[in-house]
């Protein structure tokens, strides 16, 4: 007859509960795994399967489930992985946020006080957040989401401090880092977009009978259009410039 104590069974659970929320935690905030198409129950499951595969290969982690102190440990475990994807999704933000501020100076954004139901991004912002997800598949972005947060327990075992790994990070570098992503992207568009601007403040001083306000519109909407197609091939080197960010933060 096998007899198995409450303390044998807290440590049993808490070798598994501790690295399936750590997994669970990046299917909530990576890109693509934490996407409504996939269902949550699926998201649940696979981190279940990964955290039956992992627990036996990590270190008995000494966390206690039936004490207030077991309870963070677990949330600080969530907060790892919800961490490493919350890297990614900045990273991918960048791109977002260039695509938003080239549509701001095309004019495009000026749609969503007619609409406001059609959402915060515009047009190029959308184009240029599917292009980097795109990018972000063909790297094979969610297989290196998981790899990182399973070798993430080699460099963090469960149940330890995080101020280590916290400093690691450093978000000042990497916020300083996406904002210059974000512009080497965007400022050729802008440098253009304020010339055709420079243009029309000219030609509104010249001809003021001319409604240079709707006349505007189709100029610079135009000339970003014009310049969004012939500088599309060339995005190359700015994705792999996140690629190789994104790579960088992931191997902590």
């Amino acid at each position: 007859m096998i007899v198995a104590t409450e303390a044998q069974l807290i440590a049993l659970l808490s070798a598994y509960l501790l690295p399936f929320f750590r997994i669970l935690g990046i299917f909530t905030s990576a890109p693509i795994l934490s996407h409504r198409s996939v269902p949550l129950r699926v998201r649940i499951a696979v981190s279940m399967l990964l955290a039956i595969v992992v627990a036996p290969l990590l270190p008995a982690a000494a966390a206690d489930l039936s004490a207030p102190t077991g309870w963070l440990a677990v949330a600080g475990e969530a907060l790892i992985g919800f961490a490493i994807g919350f890297v990614a999704r900045a990273i991918l933000a960048a791109v977002e946020v260039a695509g938003e501020a080239i549509g701001l100076q095309m004019g495009l954004s000026f749609a969503g006080f007619f609409d406001p139901d059609s959402g915060q991004l515009n047009a190029v912002s959308r184009l240029l957040n599917t292009l980097s997800l795109s990018a972000f598949v063909a790297i094979n972005g969610p297989v290196l989401m998981v790899v990182a947060t399973v070798r993430s327990f080699a460099i963090i075992p469960p149940a330890t401090e995080l101020g280590d790994w916290l400093g690691r990070m450093q978000p000042a570098s990497l916020g300083a880092g996406l904002f210059e992503l974000g512009v080497t992207i965007a400022l050729p568009f802008m440098a253009l977009l304020l010339f055709v601007n420079l243009g029309l403040g000219v030609v509104a001083r010249i001809a003021p009978q001319l409604n240079i306000f709707a006349i505007g519109f189709p100029v610079t909407i135009g000339a970003g259009l014009v310049l969004l197609a012939l500088s599309l091939p060339l995005m190359q080197q700015p994705f792999e410039m996140l690629a190789e960010r994104l790579l960088t933060a992931l191997a902590m």
